[in-house]
Parts: structure tokens; C-alpha cells; sequence
């Protein structure tokens, strides 16, 4: 074997990502707390390392920054020719140019990537406190999102997209008139992330709309634009891959059987399967849209590295695009993508031929193959740096201050507060960091941006050494449940905010009756998390821990498994350490259980929900034709933020499977999804009956209770009317929330009545017994809750759970 770069040894034999960037033709290891940053004037080359039962499976991606120099493009390629070959020739390599990469890629970054101005050659500048340089980030796209700097002008924004206007100590969001519910919160959560980690918190966030820019906002641009407001570009397409055409496709042999290499000219569509020689390389030419160099099983190394080189020299010499696609594909793994150039090449779940073109048409007539979503139902599990055996060492945000949390309290988390967790392991004999800093769903945005700030400060103690992670509520790695065992508990209530004003108060349950959901079954993926006290927050699939003055329940639903059952046993202990759990079977619950609930009442109960199934966990879909044609798409650890306002979902829990249509979905989107869905049953190969899987649709705002309850604390009120991007802007903007009553009566349908028939455990037929507040007069409401509805409306989840207990109606 040749020599390998020293930067490669070692590698690829531990599941993750690794990157490394080009700096004076040199192969460098870029920090892992700048992965997802790409300069705009380097190249890169990443390797996504994913463990397979029989071994490991390899994608290398060499990225090329629109500004880097041709040298710079050229190492990257051959260094990464070099690194595959160190892997026994064995991954798959992409081309990836800024702007223009692939879904694989982008995949790899779930936070987004972002585009930085300059490079390694232009060297870095020292920021002086308080001084920043305006600038203006483009936010592009709507889950696998873009952040790219772009020229201070009024003429780089456009009405199609979102626009991150930074002036330091004021960060503006602006929003084109074109720009979707979600791309405005994505844009959103990249001005927060700005301020969280490069601010502290410190800068004032303001969302701004197209054509109802503030004078300030017009002052600042004029100043940094140097010039008056133009006017602004239209809207640009998301698919910015150009279609294929059957004139270009075409099929180029790679061979050195003559002693030298010779890149031949085969055949033009139709290309078939039988043209491809096991002893030899191929390009297969698409046009401006990809290029594929396939190696054969056969080819010598001087083939291998001949195809690669050839494939990228035609985006050059054929006048392409320089964000053509180019890839490398091995005999025998072959994508789709390839795979549908030949018009021959038939695999089930898989497209025969091109796309087909109508001669106006701009976009493809693609159907999609419902059976593609059979494939990969499981995410590849993310890589534990260790068993979790290692030290931490935890801290709460209280007053802007990290102030310690006392060690038998370590795993116990408030939804209200933020925190940061420094856990240090033993590699290779070397001491490791890993500096968690976790926000709860109901954490204040000063608590927010005080744990990161804390988290960079805390890096820079040791050195830099440490690796820092960001983790939301809902959302914590594999490793951070495992550091804490299987203990880790989610509490209501928490500290209240650095910016205290008269409503603001610390807020804890300490009634005596507590009610915690418990998910998981190992110490890898279990948390208890705590539920309303009532019904309708019980699940037959799951187990809780009820902790009441007198007594503590372990109950456990009739769908939930042995490990299960086991693991809430185990976090029990951490909920209510002095107390031994009554264990209780659904069914057999004593009367004081129901009492502690509030009386007996509807929950997720039933066939569904009593039937263990272990091999068939709940997936949700996304259907979308955004990017020109109709696709579906898996996401993995589904909450109720994922469900996109613009777009169709599927939920499949096996004997049901719901069509979740969202507001803003198309007509296309609504057609599509319906069928996919019919056929995705259909052919599942697992055997379930088609006729004996109720599917239903529903649309956005009206779910039942049967579907909500596969959502972790899923949240009623989050789209009455739009509410979601309202209230995540007056969150970020730091002023109270608000939602209409009127919006909400038309959404649920509420009708009043008397607070007699509603209060306790009382609950009539056709209420929804987690908003009975909802049901009284206006009169009534402020007489029973001594606050207006407007007023309670405002007041954080917490509160206005503490407010209902008060009121006998929780």
C-alpha cells in the first residue's frame, strides 16, 4: 500500500464523523467545535465513519469552498483518493462545492452548515469586544438548512428566503414576503444560536418583514450598505439542480489494457447495465445535474484514480457548473441515483430509466416508489465515546451564574432552567472533556445564552481541549443519557429568569403528587419525564411513577415491555428514593391511585396501545415536493417540532397509520401522500394485512388522542392560528406571549360550560380534560382562575398548570 498522509492513520475504526481542511497543501485536523463551519476560501475533506454488523462502512466527501484555489481543490481530491485507498478502497466518495452539496452531506449536519467569509491564506482577525463588522447570512432551505454570508447590499436580499442582518449588538431577522413558517423559525434559531454563542446573550434579536423594515433597521442598512434602499431580488428556487436531458447522458470507458490510460467514448442514452466491464472504470456523464465514476471490482488502481480524475476535469472541460455533482460509486453498491441511468437496471423499490420530460416542463415527472420507505427503518446508532463511567461534574444557571448542583441531585434536570455538565473520561491514558450544556423546553433566553457563554468560558479553562455540545430537552444524545445510568429525571418548574419582573418567581410542584412518564429500555435511552396529575396523561404503552403524600405507584401499561418495566423499577429509585413503590398492573389500580389523578378518565388505551411490538417502533414520514418532485423523507426521534406546517406527514404505528396534512400542504403534496401511504402498507414486506390497518387523515389542529399520545408532551396550542411562529417570535424577542381566544374556540370547537360541571374530577363527555379552562365564560374564567384570559395566556406552562391545580381544574 502507498503511503498514507500521517493525519489519516487510524482512522475509520470508530463509528462518526471526522474532518479534516487543507492548509498550505497540508492535511489538518479542523476543531470539532467548528464542524458544520466551512470557509468559504478552503477545501475540506470529511469521512462519516457508520459501524456495521460486519464491520464498518465508509463516506468520504472532499468540499471545495467557492473561493479556494485551484491547488487547494486539487490536494483535497488527491488526498482524498489517498485516504480511500487507506480504507481498503471500500467508501463511497462525493464532490460537495459550497452552496450546491449533497442531501448526504447536509445530512451530516443536523444544526445546518454555515458559509464563513475568508480562509486560511487571508489569515484571521482579532475581534474586539463589543466591535463586529456588519454582515448579512442567508438562511436557505427548511430542515437541511444553509447559512452563507453574503455581500452587505440591499440587493443580496430577496423576497424567497430569510436573512440574517447582523449588526453585533442588534441582530435583525429578515423575512422575505415568500419565506414558509418553518424557514422563518430556522432563520430564527440561527440568530439565536449567534447571539447564544458569540453574543452571550447580550445582543437584542428582532424579526423584521419585507416592505415593514423599521427607520432603524433602514438607518443601519443605509450605513453599512453605503448607499439608499433598491430594490430587493425576486424569489429563487430551492431545486437549483438543473434536470437531466437524454442528450447528455453519456457512457465513457477508463482502461489501461493498452499500457496506457485511455478514457473512451462508449455509447449515448439509452445506456444498458451489460455496457458496464467488471475489469475496468466507467463515467457515466449526466450533465450539468452529477457525474458518476464507477469501479469496477476489477480495475487496477491506475483506473480507479483515472476515473476520478477524468470525471472531475469534465466539469471544466465541458463549461458545467462548478457545483456539478461528482461522485464515486463501487460495483455492487450502486445508488438509485446511478442505478437510473440505465434503463434496464430493474431492483425492487427502485425507479427503471430516466425521469420522464414533457417538452415545457421545467421540473421531473417523478413518482415516487412507496417501497423505498421499507428500506432503513433504523437510524445508524450514534458511537459512545466511553460507558458513561467517567466524572462530571454539573452546574445550574441561576442569575447568569453556573452555580453547582450537589452530587446526589446529578441527573435531576428542571424544564425551566439551563445547565452545564462537564464530563471527563480516560482515552488511550489521556484525559478527555465533553462539556454538555442542556436547556430545557421552558428555559429563559438569558438562561440560554448564559449557558453557552459559561460552556465557552469553561473550554477555554482547559485549554480547548474539551468538546462542546448543545443539547435541547427531547433531544439528548445516546451518551448523555448513559453518563447518568438510566436515572436521568425532567422536572416541571425551575429557577426563574436573570431578568426578573413582577410575575417572574422560582416555581417547583411541591404539592406532594407528581406523575413522570418513563421512555426507554436500557440505560442508554431512559428519562422520566414529568406529566400533568391527571388521565389523560397515563399511556397503555409506557410505564409511570405516581408519587402522592402517602403512597408511590409504579404502573405499568399493558403494552409495555419487561425492559421496560425494569428501567422504570430502576429510575423510580431516583424519583422518590425513601419511598417503596407500590407496582400496579393497568387494570387493577386502587381507588386512591384515581383519586391522586383526579378521578378516572380517558387515555391512549387499547389494542394499539396494549400490544407489545417491539419490531415495529411508530416512524414518522415527511412528504414534500419542495424540491421540485414529490419525496419522503424519515425523521428520526420525532417531536412535535417536526411537523412541518407546509408539508404532509405520515405517523405509522402498524395497525394504524395517520396522514397528517398540514396547513400550508399543496395539492400535489395531500394527492401523493395519500397514495404513498396506500402503497407503503400495501407492500410492506413484513406481512402486515392491508385491510386490517385502519388509515385515516387528518389535518393540522385536529389530531386525537390516539396520535398526540406518540409525542412526547405535545402541546395543543402550538398552531392555533398560526400561533407557533408568533410565539416563537415574541420568545426570541423577549416579550410576553399571547394567543387568541377567539382563534382557539373556532380551532377546538369549545362550547362554555359551568365551572360546577368541570372542576375536580368531573369532566363531561366531549371535553378535552387537559384544557378545561377552556370551556368557561369569560366571566367565569377570571372568577375562578383570578386572572383574565389574556393574562393567563401569557404566563408560561408552568404557571398556568399551577394556576388550573389552584382552580380544581387539572
Amino acid at each position: 500500500m502507498a503511503a498514507v498522509d500521517p493525519a489519516f492513520k487510524g482512522v475509520g475504526n470508530q463509528a462518526g464523523l471526522m474532518i479534516w481542511r487543507i492548509e498550505k497543501m497540508q492535511v489538518v485536523p479542523w476543531e470539532r467545535k467548528m464542524y458544520g463551519k466551512f470557509y468559504s476560501g478552503d477545501s475540506y475533506i470529511i469521512l462519516n465513519t457508520k459501524k456495521k454488523s460486519a464491520g464498518f462502512e465508509w463516506d468520504i466527501h472532499f468540499w471545495l469552498g467557492k473561493e479556494t484555489s485551484q491547488d487547494e481543490k486539487g490536494v483535497a481530491a488527491f488526498k482524498t483518493v489517498e485516504l480511500d485507498e487507506s480504507l481498503g478502497g471500500g467508501p463511497v466518495q462525493y464532490r460537495e462545492v459550497e452552496g450546491h452539496e449533497s442531501t448526504q452531506f447536509l445530512c451530516l449536519f443536523p444544526r445546518g452548515v454555515q458559509y464563513l467569509s475568508g480562509g486560511i491564506e487571508s489569515g484571521f482577525t482579532k475581534v474586539e469586544k463589543d466591535k463586529y463588522e456588519p454582515r448579512i447570512l442567508h438562511v436557505k432551505g427548511r430542515r437541511n438548512i444553509r447559512v452563507q454570508q453574503v455581500k452587505v447590499s440591499w440587493k443580496s436580499l430577496n423576497f424567497g428566503d430569510a436573512f440574517i442582518v447582523d449588526f453585533g449588538l442588534k441582530i435583525y431577522v429578515w423575512l422575505g414576503s415568500e419565506v414558509g413558517r418553518m424557514e422563518k423559525i430556522k432563520a430564527g434559531e440561527v440568530a439565536r444560536r449567534i447571539n447564544d454563542e458569540e453574543r452571550g446573550a447580550r445582543a437584542v434579536v428582532e424579526f423584521v418583514e419585507s416592505g415593514k423594515e423599521p427607520e432603524e433597521f433602514i438607518r443601519d442598512m443605509m450605513k453599512a450598505a453605503d448607499g439608499m434602499k433598491t430594490d430587493i431580488s425576486p424569489a429563487t428556487d430551492d431545486a437549483t439542480y438543473e434536470r437531466q436531458s437524454k442528450e447528455q447522458l453519456t457512457l465513457y470507458k477508463v482502461s489501461d489494457a493498452s499500457g496506457e490510460l485511455e478514457v473512451t467514448e462508449i455509447s449515448h442514452y439509452p445506456l444498458k447495465r451489460e455496457m458496464l466491464d467488471t475489469n475496468d472504470a466507467f463515467i457515466v456523464d449526466t450533465g450539468v445535474s452529477s457525474i458518476f465514476a464507477w469501479i469496477g471490482k476489477g480495475a487496477t488502481t491506475q483506473e480507479k484514480k483515472g476515473a476520478m480524475k477524468n470525471a472531475q476535469g469534465f466539469v471544466q472541460s465541458k463549461g458545467y457548473p462548478d457545483w456539478t455533482q461528482v461522485s464515486m460509486v463501487r460495483e455492487g453498491t450502486e445508488t438509485p441515483l446511478f442505478k437510473q441511468n440505465f434503463v434496464d437496471w430493474l431492483n425492487k423499490g427502485e425507479n427503471s430509466g430516466l425521469p420522464v420530460y414533457k417538452s415545457k416542463a421545467p421540473r421531473e415527472q417523478f413518482k415516487f416508489d412507496a417501497t423505498q420507505m421499507h428500506k432503513a427503518g433504523v437510524r445508524e446508532s450514534e458511537k459512545c465515546v466511553d460507558d458513561g463511567a467517567g466524572t462530571l461534574e454539573i452546574w445550574r444557571i441561576e442569575n447568569f451564574e453556573m452555580e453547582p448542583i450537589p452530587k446526589n441531585k446529578y441527573g435531576h434536570f428542571y424544564e425551566g432552567d439551563s445547565y452545564v455538565v462537564l464530563y471527563t473520561y480516560l482515552a488511550n491514558g489521556k484525559e478527555k472533556y465533553i462539556i454538555y450544556f442542556w436547556l430545557g423546553q421552558e428555559s429563559s433566553q438569558d438562561e440560554r445564552g448564559a449557558a453557552a457563554l459559561h460552556a465557552v468560558a469553561l473550554d477555554d479553562k482547559y485549554g480547548g481541549a474539551p468538546v462542546q455540545v448543545r443539547v435541547v430537552q427531547h433531544k439528548e444524545p445516546e451518551h448523555f443519557y448513559t453518563i447518568f445510568k438510566g436515572q436521568m429525571v425532567v422536572h416541571c418548574g425551575g429557577k426563574a429568569s436573570g431578568f426578573k419582573n413582577k410575575e417572574d418567581s422560582d416555581s417547583y410542584d411541591t404539592d406532594g403528587t407528581r406523575l413522570f412518564q418513563i421512555k426507554g429500555t436500557n440505560r442508554v435511552n431512559t428519562r422520566a419525564v414529568q406529566r400533568p396529575e391527571t388521565a389523560s396523561s397515563l399511556n397503555s404503552n409506557d410505564c409511570f411513577v405516581l408519587e402522592t403524600p402517602k403512597a408511590t405507584y409504579i404502573w405499568y401499561g399493558k403494552g409495555c415491555s419487561g425492559d421496560e418495566r425494569d428501567m422504570a423499577n430502576s429510575v423510580a429509585g431516583a424519583i422518590t428514593p425513601s419511598a417503596e413503590p407500590q407496582k400496579i398492573s393497568e387494570g387493577s389500580e386502587p381507588s386512591e391511585f384515581w383519586d391522586a389523578l383526579g378521578g378516572q378518565g380517558e387515555y391512549a388505551s387499547g389494542k394499539i396501545f396494549e400490544e407489545v411490538l417491539p419490531s415495529n417502533p411508530p416512524r414518522l414520514f415527511q412528504c414534500s415536493n419542495a424540491k421540485g418532485r414529490f419525496l419522503v423523507e424519515e425523521i428520526f426521534d420525532f417531536a412535535q417540532e417536526d411537523m412541518v406546517e407546509e408539508d404532509v406527514m405520515i405517523l405509522d404505528i402498524y395497525d394504524s397509520l395517520y396522514v397528517w396534512v398540514g396547513r400550508g400542504a399543496n395539492d400535489t403534496e395531500k394527492k401523493e401522500a395519500l397514495r404513498v401511504a396506500q402503497e407503503y402498507v400495501k407492500s410492506d414486506p413484513s406481512g402486515r394485512d392491508p385491510d386490517a390497518c385502519t388509515m385515516t387523515q387528518i389535518k393540522q389542529g385536529f389530531e386525537p388522542l390516539m396520535f398526540t399520545s406518540h409525542f412526547l408532551d405535545w402541546n395543543p396550542e402550538l398552531w392555533t392560528n398560526d400561533a407557533s411562529f408568533e410565539t416563537y417570535r415574541q420568545s426570541l424577542q423577549g416579550k410576553a406571549t399571547s394567543a387568541n381566544v377567539a382563534t382557539a374556540s373556532k380551532v377546538y370547537e369549545v362550547r362554555e360550560i359551568p365551572y360546577s360541571q368541570l372542576k375536580g374530577g368531573k369532566c363531561p363527555e366531549g371535553v378535552d380534560p387537559t384544557n378545561k379552562e377552556k370551556y368557561l365564560s369569560e366571566d367565569e374564567f377570571k372568577a375562578v382562575l383570578k386572572v383574565t384570559i389574556d393574562e393567563f395566556n401569557k404566563m408560561p406552562k408552568w404557571k398556568q398548570n399551577d394556576t388550573k391545580k389552584k382552580a380544581e381544574l387539572f
